[in-house]
């Protein structure tokens, strides 16, 4: 059963790729699934997704009647438009009506029939929900970056271009140009329709040098329409008399809150919402993701309030890509935004303060790992290059999540928490970088000077071996060791990180007398008292060593391919001949448990080899990624897989107690909850985390 997740992030750079409906569920694209989060309550819930498009999904729209507000549109890069059911999660319709990417998708307030696409070469659809119908127009050779359905008259699309065109079309005369609204100079990246009709809200005065050729609509009021471009503006415009009737332009606001990372270069992307029954209230995005609603009737000096100023980080610290409304039944009118920040928030649209925040993943989670001394702080690595710390027992926030930048500029590929240390996190990099974080202060992290040439794997901290254990008596020292793709295990000092790191493999040659070349290393573990540690290597062999001169104690010879995940039983509350269980996982699909209880109560003077396992676990169908004990109970193992399974299992029985499938692709990471015997979390390729009973 899924608890909690992290879903992966929204898609960056797209007109309309979130949408909330009546009942306050909020759908997003993020890579090919839409996911679905219920944002009614006064927090947020996961409720699932929608899978099926091959693409990336660039634009999703609920049907905004509320008989059939349950059913949903996506678009995606592929030219394909997908209709929803959102309540059984199931794929309606399937049509490929564009030849090109789709770059934008509404489905019109004014008939709840009728949904409009339009795609990167400029072809405009319009979908008949009704009969399966469709009518491709092709009103300008431009690329279109958004369009919006009239509320008023299902027959009105406003369209907006890459090159700063605005065109309303006629969607009953063959997509015909009714006017052409000239004054932007750069992108279109929205375009809102005011919710109420008629024009004689303001003034109506031209703003110098705004033309606009055409006629006004037939006998109709016009409606105003507001849009938001690269150029820094937002402008209003008579839809009656083609002109633009006013001109917004964005305030330069002093950011507050946390840095950004300076290495990523922001565009600005420049969102614009009119909500419902607001004739002179409109929001808009800003420069660096501060939303402001905007007092179209002022004419005061400063026409905008701050979202969020009640208090300190409350905005989005990046540039706002989607914003969508909703008042729920309950009387709460409410915002949804998604930010390049990767945070999903919501907003009290009364008092303009952030509701919640729900933070969301751009890149494989490759690590998660509980403190073993802070309560219930998960610690994920992730492929955007940021560390995310996670207080799961948080009462006041569900997702109190803090995310860690600095100094790391590389997908986050290890990560492991010192035994003692509160906050102290170490962590390993793709490009082979190892450093350590302190994560209650405000300090970028210490990094080794030492490099591996390759991907960090493993990390893990255990007691100095020589020569770092010299002058160490008397004293609970650790060091850090880090394991990578090229075969080696470093020995890093903490204390000292801009020291030489001490490759391992020569204290093991000469301890052991060793003048073979030795097989490539792939995983370390430590055992919990830090008596020994296994070594897993390419060739499948896994060797076990005795501090602190790495005294090879045994090697086991039971996989053929390469070792990729070693546990060691922990030893709290467990029954004492359990101690010594060590679990292995490798590219095979079967796991090895080992007892090593003989070897390690009564050292052999020459390394015994173990060929025989304890316990064998059967059942995945693909190479073994990771694996956690439970601190819980005694013998009980979950294992995750290529396969995309997590599975628990009784060692001492050989049985399989449960497997979840909640993930869509391969796991990468698990572990045990050290408060929740019954709570697992996993993370994988599908850049979400997971927490399961």
């Amino acid at each position: 059963m899924n608890e909690r997740s992290l879903p992966a992030s929204p898609n960056w750079y797209c007109s309309r790729c979130s949408d909330v409906n009546s009942n306050g569920l909020l759908g997003f694209g993020a890579k090919n699934v839409i996911y679905l989060v219920d944002v009614s309550a006064s927090s947020c819930k996961i409720t699932g997704e929608l899978a099926g498009h091959r693409d990336l999904v660039s634009g999703f729209s609920f049907c905004p009647h509320p008989e059939q507000s349950h059913i949903c549109v996506s678009t995606s890069t592929d030219g394909t438009v997908h209709f929803w059911d959102s309540s059984n999660k199931t794929l309606m319709r399937e049509q490929a009506a564009h030849p090109n990417p789709v770059s934008a998708v509404h489905w019109s307030p004014a008939d709840k029939n009728l949904v409009v696409s339009g795609d990167e070469k400029g072809v405009v659809v319009c979908h008949w929900f009704h009969t399966g119908d469709t009518a491709s127009f092709f009103p300008e050779p431009r690329t279109i970056f958004c369009l919006s359905c009239s509320p008023h008259s299902w027959k009105s699309v406003a369209v907006g271009y890459k090159d700063g065109m605005i065109v309303l079309i006629d969607v009953s005369k063959k997509g015909e140009v009714m006017q052409r609204l000239r004054g932007h100079d750069n992108e279109i990246h929205s375009v809102a329709w005011c919710p109420v009709a008629g024009e004689d809200a303001f003034s109506s005065r031209a703003e110098d040098g705004d033309g606009a050729d055409g006629v006004p609509t037939d006998g109709e009021t016009g409606c105003f329409l507001a849009s938001g471009s690269k150029d820094q503006t937002v402008r209003i415009w008579s839809t009656a008399k083609g002109k633009g009737v006013m001109t917004l332009k964005l305030p330069f606001l002093k950011r507050r809150g946390s840095a950004v990372d300076p290495g990523v270069k922001e565009r600005i992307w420049l969102n614009v919402l009119w909500p419902k029954g607001r004739l002179t209230q409109l929001i808009s995005s800003c420069f660096s993701g501060e939303l402001v609603m905007w007092d179209l009737a002022s004419t005061g000096k400063q026409r905008w309030s701050l979202f969020g100023s009640s208090s300190e980080g409350q905005n989005h610290n990046r540039i706002v890509f989607n914003m969508s409304s909703v008042q729920l039944r309950d009387g709460r009118e409410l915002l949804i935004s998604t930010s390049m920040d990767r945070d999903i928030k919501c907003w009290d649209l009364e008092s303009l303060g952030c509701c919640w925040t729900l933070p969301t993943l751009g890149g494989h989670v490759y690590a998660l790992t509980f403190s073993p001394v802070g309560v219930a702080c998960l610690a994920l690595g992730v492929g955007d290059n940021m560390i995310r710390v996670w207080n799961t027992l948080s009462s006041q926030n569900q997702y109190d999540i803090r995310s860690f930048w600095q100094g790391i500029k590389s997908k986050v590929t290890a990560l492991a928490w010192h035994p003692r240390k509160e906050g102290w996190l170490s962590f390993g990099t793709d490009d082979g970088k190892v450093g350590i974080y302190d994560v209650f202060s405000n300090k970028p992290p210490q990094i080794s000077s030492s490099y591996h040439r390759k991907t960090v794997y493993t990390l893990a901290w255990g007691p100095a071996v020589l020569p770092m254990s010299l002058g160490a008596e008397g004293k609970a020292s650790y060091s850090l060791y880090s394991c990578s793709g090229e075969g080696v295990i470093l020995q890093h000092d903490p204390s000292k990180l801009s020291g030489a790191a001490a490759d391992i493999d020569k204290l093991i040659r000469n301890t052991n007398s060793i003048q073979h070349k030795m097989s490539q290393h792939t995983d370390l573990s430590w055992k919990p008292d830090g008596k020994a540690v296994a070594i897993g290597n390419e060739d499948g062999s896994i060797d076990v060593y005795q501090p602190p001169h790495l005294k090879l104690l045994c090697s086991i010879q039971q996989h053929h391919k390469i070792i990729n995940t070693l546990r060691w039983h922990p030893d709290h509350n467990a029954a004492p001949e359990l101690h010594a269980l060590l679990a292995s996982g490798s590219s095979n699909a079967i796991i090895f448990v080992h007892d090593l209880r003989s070897v390690l109560e009564n050292p052999p003077e020459e390394p015994a080899v173990l060929t025989e396992a304890y316990r064998r676990l059967s059942g995945h169908t693909a190479k073994i990624t990771g694996m956690s004990w439970s601190p819980h109970h005694s013998g009980r193992l979950v294992t995750v897989s290529y396969d995309g399974t997590a599975q628990v299992w009784d060692v001492l029985e050989e049985a399989a107690i449960s497997n979840y499938r909640g993930h869509t692709g391969y796991l990468l990471c698990v572990d045990w909850s050290p408060v929740d015997p019954d709570g697992i979390w996993t993370g994988g390729r599908d850049f979400t985390v997971h927490e399961w009973k």
